[in-house]
């Protein structure tokens, strides 16, 4: 797959994040990759992280929640840890190694999830819900994972994300393991998972794909298969519930509809979708999977018409919301790469060009 007019595209209208992944990932130029790194550390938004960042190592305030607390979105766990690994920022950093201290210090954590009732409840059933997509440590294990330190922290969330692919190759439908009463008089009457039952989420696959002590060809193929099987079986609209007792919660990342390829022209869920086609690549199992290979066909197609990806929007509307889901790295959407604020459509083309060369070269 030539990806060389598009890495030139890149180089000559990209943002110094692009640039330095570029050097760093595809191209391997210390000396540039260093460069770089240099003026990443004095983006606005990485100064904001880094002032976000506690005596105690912690960032922020909670993690995936207490949204009305917080001056910006990056002032939260999760979303923090987003933003270094999307700027590739080296494991061995300050920030990130007083971060990662802090998430796996038990003391730490148990002072910052304290704050009131429901914070601190979260807290003690933080292991609750893992292995379906609900739970704290699912969340707190999977940012320790995107930066870098999962294969040394997380093994047992690494078994867990397994063992839940796994346990979709027996199903037909998830309807085969959830529990629903089309006689309830509940206003969101969804089906519902017991917090115990195995069932794939995105912050599973995620964890997988910053890891490599899983690998081998026995579960890759397996985890390939999953996916596979899991997109054959996925409705369009497929919502369900983790049930905790008598409370009932959606799936922080559930698999609610089939994954499909880039197209260039509006799909309500293309952020999402981008991240986790990048995440399945990242796991070494794209030629594997279906739309995996799907995708890179039609990104191959497109960079070697035009050497860069572009996106056709219907109204300002869907301009607006697609800029807006680029501005700040949350759970559900691929990352935005501008040091700006997406005033310019070239910075939309920018960051779907870099997403399609760094898919391809993972990819293969």
């Amino acid at each position: 797959m030539d990806t060389g007019k598009a890495i030139d595209f890149l180089l000559e209208h990209g943002s110094d994040i692009i640039k330095y992944r570029l050097y760093k990932e595809i191209l391997k130029d210390k000396s540039e990759e260093e460069r770089f790194l240099e003026k990443i550390l004095e983006t606005p938004r990485f100064i904001l992280v880094n002032e976000y960042q506690k005596e105690n190592g912690y960032i922020g305030i909670s993690m995936h929640g207490m949204d009305s607390l917080k001056q910006t979105p990056l002032q939260d766990g999760e979303t923090a840890a987003r933003l270094l690994c999307n700027y590739s920022i080296p494991k061995e950093s300050r920030i990130v190694r007083r971060f990662i201290e802090a998430l796996t210090n038990e003391q730490i954590l148990e002072k910052e999830f304290s704050t009131n009732k429901p914070e601190t409840v979260r807290f003690k059933e933080r292991f609750v819900g893992n292995g379906c997509g609900w739970g704290l440590q699912l969340l707190i294990d999977t940012c320790i994972a995107i930066m870098g330190y999962g294969d040394e922290y997380c093994q047992s969330f690494i078994e867990t994300s397994l063992k839940a692919f796994n346990n979709v190759l027996s199903a037909s439908s998830i309807m085969d393991i959830a529990k629903y009463n089309p006689e309830s008089k509940k206003k969101y009457n969804y089906p519902y998972l017991e917090h115990d039952q195995l069932w794939p989420c995105l912050y599973h696959l995620e964890t997988l794909a910053f890891t490599h002590s899983w690998r081998n060809e026995e579960a890759k193929s397996q985890l390939a298969n999953a996916i596979n099987h899991l997109n054959k079986i996925t409705p369009n609209n497929s919502s369900h519930h983790i049930r905790l007792g008598s409370r009932y919660y959606s799936p922080c990342g559930g698999f609610n509809y089939p994954l499909k390829p880039y197209s260039n022209t509006y799909q309500e869920q293309i952020c999402c979708n981008r991240r986790v086609l990048t995440h399945i690549a990242l796991c070494g199992i794209g030629k594997n999977v279906e739309v995996a290979k799907q995708n890179a066909e039609i990104l191959d197609g497109f960079l070697r018409k035009d050497g860069m990806i572009s996106y056709k929007f219907k109204s300002s509307y869907e301009k607006r919301v697609f800029k807006q889901s680029l501005m700040y790295t949350g759970a559900y959407c691929e990352a935005g790469f501008s040091s700006g604020d997406y005033k310019e459509d070239i910075e939309i083309v920018v960051d779907l060009t870099f997403w399609a060369v760094h898919f391809l070269h993972n990819y293969e």
